[in-house]
């Protein structure tokens, strides 16, 4: 029973954090609980729960000159105090972001008939359907559910081999300060409004309940169905604006059966899940269950195959479910609580980054839309934060957002020591330019010049607008970031992170606007700020600095790896031409391994674990990368959906480590940058063989096929340019000597070139 590309468990999921997913980018679903008592948790990619607070700050403006002086003379975490205790005065206090939370749930009782045996549940990532069974003597129950691409709504199905017992559905009771709730239960149809009390609208449900034979009685709190072999659920949420009238879902514009609904739906949704297959050699293992498959790294301490596989499919899965309306948030399009951690928001130092690290290598541009969808809606917003906070023009983002890309999570004194030695979040001023990575990156992949001009020039201009009032020089006439904040490991003056967004926004600029002939007046301005940009340190124990300025110390036991940024996002570091900030790189990564990463004592964040891998996977390091999947396994940061936790021990339901693990492993095995390729960079050493199609890498270049198998010594890629170019393809590999098959010239790299829309395949051995 087990779908070749998905997950199954032969326990049932006993809270909605274990469920099975499924999602079609607008509306998602979590199924879970024991046969005889289920739920079906909707989703909706827009519901956020207004919260009862100001959306505003005082103008701050004035106190930048004071804390710059104040850092001089007083020390970094005075000048931090008096702005904090400034903002106070003018009535700023920290504000939370508007919560993500359920749509409804809608409980399924059954009568039982027998013992239950031989349960199972499933999810199929090439369908998107989910799947749940069992046995109660001869009588077989099963239940199936997908959220439609085409028609919108969550589909499901209940059904059994024989008349089923008494089915009772209803939609669980809302009980919250923030939501008047009204239910009706008509003739086959649940209907309920949601109003916000808060204002800002709501959303209204649908459920239509259509049992094939069997008799439905409607009851004033539920709907029971009797006698039926199946019965069919359609499900939806719309969301409205405050004041907006009720909606109406004519369903029976949907007739159909649900195995007419689900080919439809497969027809969409399999289109973007299968442009993409990872092949490790997986072998049986693929067939066992994730309850085996995790429970083997836990006691065998080692990672299978098969297992990886399935964590590259999960990535694609929760990203292509997730990603329609809106990127994914911090629980992807899901979740089953009103209270959810750091309100499931857009938390953009670092997990809306991973969330959507895997968008371009793995071929679902479609995720971009949203994307620059909410960016774009934050613009103003973002303007705001910088004129309010240091009277600068241009675009400063906050550390969180939600349905507002205000920058109000900051302050509070009151939060004592818990906070203050990490949280600086006021001084963050990097976010907008790392957001602005994909919008230059969408064009690297692509080409696309028209979003070049219309939509990457645009944002970087912005950001570059902000540095030019913000950035002021020292006496050597270099560039100070001052205050800085080097995320959740304290403030000092340049933070490395800050130094190299700057350095990567300003380079892209220009790049783009020599491209495409615009803004040559300002270019030479832009080269200026570049040349001014102060100098990555390295510290007497050899490894980068998370601070340029020698009267801050490294810390290295803390979860983000924001001064390896120019290694793992910007790749402005080379071991080719940065040879000595690449080794710092190296010690300051294996620095972070030691104190954090491999440190029981610490937190075990997945966003910390996927940075270290994505930095180690650039540095070569497959081995390291392989050990920190092992880690996340063995931990419990892996549900047995194959959905991730943000700490171990099943903590938290939290999908950004899943947008990330495909990027990751696709840089083992293909790192691309426009007009190279290298092949097998960190591959860890014993994954000997493989086959991976559908990828795409930088310089609008296919992935049509790449397999290797190393023991006996036969590399094959077969890539497609869109456009007529040259490339380099480098392979090195524990210092062998490798040959391309009818080429004459140096081993280990070569020139190819790539005649647009034609497959050219290589072969090495």
């Amino acid at each position: 029973m087990y779908a070749k590309h998905g997950a199954y468990s032969t326990e049932p999921a006993e809270i909605w954090e274990s469920a099975n997913v499924t999602g079609n980018g607008e509306m998602g679903a979590m199924h879970f609980g024991l046969p005889h008592k289920e739920k079906v948790v909707v989703n909706h990619a827009e519901l956020f729960l207004p919260a009862d607070a100001k959306q505003d700050m005082p103008d701050m403006s004035d106190c930048l000159e004071e804390v710059r002086r104040i850092s001089r003379n007083e020390g970094y975490l005075a000048s931090h105090e008096f702005f904090i205790k400034k903002g106070e005065e003018r009535g700023h206090t920290i504000v939370h972001t508007d919560s993500f939370h359920p749509g409804f749930f809608l409980e399924i009782d059954q009568a039982p008939v027998d013992t239950i045996e031989d349960y199972f549940r499933g999810v199929d990532f090439s369908t998107g359907e989910i799947i749940s069974s069992w046995r109660e003597g001869k009588v077989e129950f099963k239940r199936k559910l997908f959220a439609s691409r085409p028609d919108k709504m969550i589909v499901m199905s209940i059904t059994s081999n024989e008349p089923m017992p008494l089915v009772a559905l209803r939609m669980e009771e809302i009980n919250h300060p923030g939501m008047e709730v009204s239910i009706r239960y008509e003739d086959d149809m649940i209907i309920s409004r949601h109003l916000y009390t808060k204002g800002r609208g709501g959303y209204d449900s649908f459920v239509k309940i259509s049992p094939i034979e069997g008799e439905l009685v409607t009851d004033p709190n539920q709907m029971t169905v009797s006698g039926a072999n199946e019965i069919l659920v359609m499900m939806k949420i719309i969301p409205f604006a405050e004041g907006s009238q009720t909606y109406l879902v004519n369903f029976e514009e949907l007739d159909g059966s649900y195995k007419e609904l689900k080919a439809s739906h497969i027809n969409v949704h399999g289109a973007l899940f299968n442009r993409v297959s990872l092949d490790l050699d997986g072998g049986e293992k693929r067939s066992w269950s994730t309850d085996e498959l995790l429970a083997a790294v836990r006691n065998e301490k080692e990672v299978s195959m098969a297992l990886v596989e399935k964590l590259f499919d999960a990535g694609r899965y929760m990203f292509i479910s997730s990603a329609g309306l809106r990127p994914p948030n911090l629980q992807g399009i899901w979740t089953g609580t009103w209270n959810p951690s750091w309100s499931s928001d857009y938390t953009l130092d670092t997990n809306l980054q991973l969330a959507m690290a895997s968008v371009f290598s793995g071929n679902m541009m479609e995720g971009m839309k949203p994307f620059v969808t909410l960016i774009e809606s934050f613009l103003e917003d973002f303007r705001y934060n910088a004129r309010m906070l240091f009277g600068c023009r241009g675009i400063l983002s906050g550390i969180r957002a939600s349905t507002s890309g205000k920058h109000l999570h900051w302050g509070d004194s009151s939060w004592g020591d818990r906070e203050c030695d990490t949280f600086f979040g006021a001084f963050w001023t990097c976010g907008a330019g790392w957001l602005a990575h994909w919008f230059y990156d969408y064009y690297l992949y692509t080409g696309d010049q028209e979003f070049l001009k219309d939509h990457t020039v645009p944002l970087l201009k912005e950001v570059v607008q902000f540095y030019e009032d913000f950035l002021y020089e020292d006496q050597e006439g270099s560039y100070l970031f001052n205050p800085s904040y080097s995320a959740e490991n304290g403030i000092a003056a340049n933070s490395t992170q800050d130094i190299a967004v700057a350095k990567e926004v300003l380079t892209h600029l220009i790049d783009s606007c020599q491209l495409l002939g615009v803004e040559e007046k300002s270019i030479p301005k832009w080269r200026n700020m570049i040349e001014k940009l102060p100098p990555y340190l390295i510290n007497e124990e050899g490894a980068l600095k998370e601070w340029a300025v020698w009267d801050h110390e490294d810390n290295y036991n803390h979860r983000h790896f924001s001064h390896l940024y120019p290694l793992f996002q910007s790749y402005e570091f080379s071991k080719e031409k940065t040879p000595e900030l690449w080794e710092a790189s190296t010690i300051a990564l294996q620095k972070k391994m030691e104190h954090w990463l491999y440190n029981p004592s610490t937190d075990t964040s997945s966003h910390g674990r996927m940075h270290a891998g994505l930095a180690a996977a650039r540095l070569g390091m497959g081995d390291t990368v392989w050990d920190i999947l092992r880690m996340m396994a063995a931990g419990g940061a892996i549900y047995p959906s194959l959905m991730t936790a943000h700490y171990d021990e099943y903590n938290v339901f939290n999908v950004d480590a899943n947008g990330s693990i495909p990027e990751l492993i696709h840089n083992l095995l293909l790192f691309s940058l426009p007009g190279k390729i290298d092949l097998l960079p960190a591959l860890p050493t014993f994954v000997t063989r493989g086959k991976i199609t559908g990828t795409r890498c930088r310089g609008q270049i296919y992935v049509n096929s790449f397999e290797w198998d190393l023991e006996k010594r036969h590399i094959e890629l077969t890539i497609t340019s869109e456009i007529n170019q040259e490339i380099v393809i480098s392979l090195f590999r524990n210092n062998e000597e490798w040959s391309l098959l009818g080429e004459s010239n140096q081993p280990n790299e070569w020139k190819i070139a790539l005649t647009a829309g034609k497959p050219c395949t290589l072969r090495w051995k």
